[in-house]
């Protein structure tokens, strides 16, 4: 009997091992929050990550980083760390290092070029477990915090932009001789023809062309039909840039027509796969919110343009695991955080138009969900995270104005819901380091004034919690009460009303402010709960679903080992 237990012993460890190891798939969703997620009911819409709850284990809220901001907050799931290791704090951190640059200075949070900490696919790379990591904050420029071999990087929010979302119509083109128009779009030249019931579009160095014909608005959400239907196929720009635009024709009338224009972007890969373009189709990034907000498209012709760039992301998350196989992937939606920034107050408000337009975008992020789930197998981890949740406010704090009132004008200066204080160590600083204390008291209590204004917090006292503090982070934090958010403003009035709008980079402890986790997959107890969790706790969770061992330095830990007591 001896031999017999040891060897089913043998067999149980290796099984354990075996699902340990399987592949994850992994996909954040910008600023889809855990208060909307759980009692918004647009949520309903969300069928795929509701299937996936059932099925798998619902941490109880996620806490972000603080501020509660994108760029951070994904660096911190990333990373395992948040900004006080990282780096990376905030959307606009400081640059370091301070002895180079002044407290003013500020970068931009979404590269790589200050990302201190190793991020989890190269975490899985090193390990000799192939990864790919699609779209995610900190891609670009690759660096070893976010590239090594057997690691696939592809970024192209980050890359160079070569033009942005356009709507052409007769009068901003250039009339040709021969009844035909020419547009510029960034570098590149296009002829536009007018046909019977369309436009032929030529892209005048290469002659590649593509039709594009009249097609009326959709007049429902895209709830089983295809997403961006009556767009044109892609068009493929070789120079300067490898890129594919797409076009949709809003109206052609006889005198006029109105012409939408995807973006160029340069596309970052780190290694060489020019096929993509061909296989997949164009990036397209997020979506035309300036077109919207600047009253030349509606709403409907928005969440049209919305569909294309959820299709185009699902595509190239779908090429990028069929040619490379990775054990791990990541990939990522810019939704429903754009949505939201425009429509959750007025949708919460009662607006029927909001809540439409709303609802139509939250089930279009559910095709896109559905479109990532068929890239886990049925013995394949799927995880479901955000960065943060989303708030409506409309009350702005002259956070600048405080401070200048206070007589701390060139003394600290305001650093998204935190003040930084302009001290010797920063190039040109003018506070002593023995009274950056006295400083930082200063601050609140001029702050504590604003009865908007409800706590404080830090780094000596919070570091721990909230990662807050460290070279690029800021000496005190504050958050705000609910409709409020905090403004750099030097003028005007102390507090101000605007258009309601969607904001956060508030405390991540807030309801409001807490983050998704989701996981499904072999083992996961279904319809199971965890309770709340944090974002650097995500990365180690990854090492820990595929059995390897979590970078250097990481603050988190996996939720699976915390329960087990692991």
């Amino acid at each position: 009997m001896i031999p017999i237990t040891r060897r089913l012993a043998a067999l149980l460890l290796l099984a354990a091992g075996w699902i340990s190891a399987q592949r994850v798939v992994m996909v954040s969703f910008d600023g889809l929050g855990y208060q909307t997620f759980t009692k918004d009911p647009v949520a309903a819409e969300l069928t795929v990550l509701r299937d996936s709850s059932r099925r798998g284990v619902t941490a109880e809220g996620m806490q972000a980083a603080f501020p509660s901001t994108t760029a951070n907050s994904h660096a911190a799931l990333w990373t395992g760390c948040y900004g006080d290791a990282n780096h990376i704090t905030a959307n606009a951190p400081p640059v370091l290092p301070r002895a180079g640059h002044t407290s003013l200075e500020r970068g931009n949070g979404f590269r790589a070029t200050q990302l201190a900490s190793e991020t989890i696919w190269v975490t899985a790379a090193k390990a000799g477990l192939p990864a790919v990591a699609h779209q995610p904050t900190q891609g670009f420029p690759f660096t070893p915090m976010n590239s090594a071999p057997g690691a696939v990087v592809v970024n192209g929010y980050q890359t160079e932009m070569l033009a942005p979302h356009a709507l052409w119509t007769q009068a901003g083109g250039a009339k040709q001789a021969d009844g035909s128009w020419v547009f510029r779009h960034g570098p590149a030249a296009f002829r536009v023809e007018r046909l019977k019931s369309g436009l032929r579009i030529t892209e005048q160095s290469s002659r590649a062309l593509v039709t594009v014909r009249a097609a009326p608005l959709e007049a429902e959400p895209p709830r089983r039909r295809s997403l961006a239907r009556r767009f044109s196929a892609g068009l493929y720009v070789a120079s300067p840039k490898p890129a594919v635009l797409y076009f949709r024709l809003f109206s052609l009338a006889a005198g006029d027509f109105r012409l939408y224009v995807t973006p160029c972007h340069e596309l970052g890969v780190s290694v060489p796969a020019p096929e993509i373009f061909q296989a997949a189709g164009g990036f397209i990034g997020n979506g035309p919110h300036a077109l919207l907000a600047g009253g030349k498209i509606s709403e409907e012709e928005y969440l049209e343009a919305m569909e294309l760039v959820i299709r185009q992301l699902t595509r190239h998350a779908a090429w990028l695991d069929r040619r490379f196989h990775p054990r791990f992937l990541q990939s990522y939606l810019p939704f429903p955080d754009e949505i939201d920034h425009e429509w959750l107050p007025a949708a919460r408000a009662g607006s029927a138009a909001h809540q439409r337009w709303r609802r139509w975008g939250y089930i279009a992020v559910d095709r896109g969900a559905a479109e990532f789930a068929k890239l886990a197998g049925k013995s394949d981890y799927l995880l479901w995270v955000s960065d943060h949740g989303m708030t409506p406010v409309d009350k702005s704090v002259a956070v600048g104005k405080v401070l200048n009132d206070a007589g701390l004008d060139g003394s600290a200066s305001y650093l998204y819901n935190s003040i930084l204080v302009n001290t010797a160590d920063w190039k040109g600083g003018s506070v002593p380091l023995e009274n950056r204390a006295a400083v930082v008291e200063q601050a609140r209590r001029a702050l504590s004034a604003v009865p908007a204004i409800t706590e404080f917090f830090t780094p000596e006292r919070h570091g721990a919690q909230y990662g807050i503090g460290g070279p690029a982070g800021g000496d005190l934090y504050f958050d705000l009460a609910p409709g409020y958010a905090a403004s750099p403003r030097t003028t005007g009035a102390l507090i101000e009303t605007s258009k309601p709008r969607g904001v956060h980079g508030f405390l991540p402890a807030r309801e409001d402010m807490q983050a998704i986790c989701i996981l499904a997959g072999p083992g996961v107890a279904p319809a199971s709960r965890w309770p709340r969790i944090r974002s650097v706790d995500v990365a180690p969770l990854i090492a820990d679903l595929l059995g390897i061992a979590p970078a250097a330095g990481t603050q988190g830990v996996s939720p699976r080992r915390a329960r087990a007591g692991r």
